[in-house]
C-alpha cells in the first residue's frame, strides 16, 4: 500500500523508500564476500565483555554463530561501519545478539537472531536480541527476532558515556538517525518492548527512523502461556532530560497482545520532546491486553498512561518530577489510517498537543479517543 501525507513536515511515499532499500540491498551483496569470515573473537577490551564475533570494516557475517560463553554474539564496535549481517543464525549469547555502538552503514537482513540474553549482566540495563547504541544510516530488515529472556528485542537509541552502563564507552554526542527498521517478526521476547526508538542521553535525538511492515507479538499470560512478559510494543520516546524523538515514522505494523499499549510515543523527563512522529496504517490488537491481569508489570513511573487497555498512545509524562522547571513536550505528532481492535480505548493523549488523527478505525473498542491534560 502506498502513503503520502502532506501534513506536518514530512511528505513521504513508503513505496519509494522500499524500492530504494532493495536497490542498495541488492548493491551490498552483490558487491560484497558472503564468505568472509571474522578474525576476531573474545575480549572487546571493557570488564569482562566479551563476543563470539567482532566485526571489522566491510565485513559479511553468516552461517552459524554459536555465542553460548559470551557476553554479546556480534560486536561492532565505534567507527566500524558497512558491516553486513545476512543469512546468519546468531544464538546463545549472555546479553545482545548484536550489539553495535557509534557508527553507521550496518545492515542486519534476514537472519535468525533468537534465544539470545540468556544470562544479562545486571550491569547493562538494557539487553536485546539486536541493540543499536549511537547507530546511523542502517538497516535491520527482514529478521527473525526471539527468545530474549531480558530486555525484549529490537532497540535503536542514541548513546552516552553514562548509559547503559558496562558497554564500551561510547561518543556521547552520538544520534541514532535514519535507520530503517522493517519486516521483522518480533516475538516471545520477555521483560522488554519490541521494538524500541529512543533518546537515551541527556540532550540526545532520534529522528528520521522508520519502523516498517513488523510483525510484534506480545505473550498472553494464560495458565497454559509462556513464562515471562512479552511487552510486544512498539515504542518511539525521549527519555532523557532534553531529548528528543523527531520525525520519526511507524507505518503498516502489526501490533498484538502487548503488555503495554500497543503503540506508545513518548516523552518521559523535563524537557524532553516527541514532536513530527507519524503513526500511520498500522494494526493494533488487544494492545496492554495483560494490564487487566498484570496491573504491576505496567511502567510505575508512567502516570500518563491510560486508564485502561488500549491501542496507541501519544503522551508527555507529566509527573512531579517532570513538570517543573520544563516539562516533556509531545506536539505535531499524526495518528493516520490505523485499524485498532478489541481494545478499552483505541487511542489515547495525554498532554499532547497540534495532533492529527484522522481516518483510523476502531473495532470492538469503547472508546475510540480519550484526553487527559495535568499532572498524573
Amino acid at each position: 500500500m502506498e502513503y503520502e501525507w502532506t501534513m506536518g513536515k514530512l511528505t513521504k511515499t513508503a513505496t519509494a523508500a522500499i524500492a530504494l532499500l532493495v536497490i542498495s540491498t541488492a548493491l551490498f551483496v552483490a558487491t560484497s564476500d558472503v564468505n568472509a569470515q571474522s578474525p576476531g573473537t573474545g575480549s572487546i577490551g571493557i570488564g569482562n565483555l566479551t563476543a563470539k564475533v567482532i566485526a571489522y570494516s566491510g565485513e559479511v557475517i553468516t552461517g552459524q554463530v554459536n555465542a553460548t560463553g559470551y557476553t554479546f554474539g556480534v560486536y561492532i564496535g565505534p567507527g566500524v561501519t558497512n558491516v553486513l549481517i545476512y543469512h546468519a543464525h546468531i544464538y546463545g549469547a549472555s546479553d545482545h545478539g548484536v550489539i553495535a555502538v557509534d557508527t553507521s552503514g550496518i545492515s542486519i537482513m534476514y537472519s535468525n537472531i533468537s534465544n539470545n540474553v540468556q544470562h544479562a549482566d545486571p550491569a547493562i540495563p538494557d539487553n536485546k536480541e539486536i541493540g543499536f547504541y549511537g547507530v546511523s544510516n542502517s538497516y535491520i530488515v527482514g529478521n527473525r527476532i526471539t527468545g530474549s529472556r531480558g530486555d525484549g528485542g529490537i532497540s535503536v537509541y542514541s548513546s552516552s558515556s553514562v548509559v547503559p552502563t558496562g558497554l564500551p564507552i561510547p561518543n556521547v554526542n552520538a544520534s541514532g538517525d535514519n535507520n530503517f527498521i522493517a519486516d521483522n517478526y518480533v516475538a516471545n521476547d520477555s521483560q522488554g518492548c519490541g521494538i524500541v526508538v529512543a533518546a537515551w542521553g541527556p540532550g540526545q535525538t532520534v529522528a528520521n527512523n522508520w519502523v516498517f511492515n513488523n510483525v510484534v507479538m506480545g505473550d498472553f499470560l494464560t495458565p497454559h502461556g509462556p513464562t515471562g512478559f512479552s511487552v510486544g510494543t512498539i515504542v518511539v520516546a525521549a527519555d532523557f532530560p532534553f531529548s528528543s524523538a523527531v520525525d520519526n515514522v511507524v507505518l503498516d505494523n502489526t501490533v498484538i497482545g502487548g503488555l503495554e499499549d500497543g503503540i506508545i510515543v513518548n516523552a518521559e523527563a523535563p524537557g524532553a520532546a516527541d514532536i513530527g512522529n507519524e503513526i500511520a496504517g498500522n494494526y493494533v490488537k488487544l494492545g496492554a491486553f495483560q494490564r487487566l491481569n498484570n496491573p504491576p508489570f505496567d511502567n510505575a513511573s508512567d502516570l500518563n498512561l491510560a486508564p485502561a487497555p488500549n491501542g496507541i498512545a501519544i503522551y508527555a509524562n507529566y509527573i512531579p518530577q517532570t513538570a517543573k522547571p520544563t516539562p516533556p513536550i509531545a506536539q505535531g505528532n499524526m495518528v493516520i489510517d490505523n485499524t485498532i481492535a478489541d481494545e478499552a480505548i483505541g487511542i489515547w493523549v495525554a498532554n499532547a498537543y497540534n495532533g492529527t488523527y484522522i481516518g483510523n478505525i476502531f473495532q470492538n473498542v469503547t472508546a475510540n479517543f480519550q484526553s487527559y491534560y495535568g499532572i498524573g
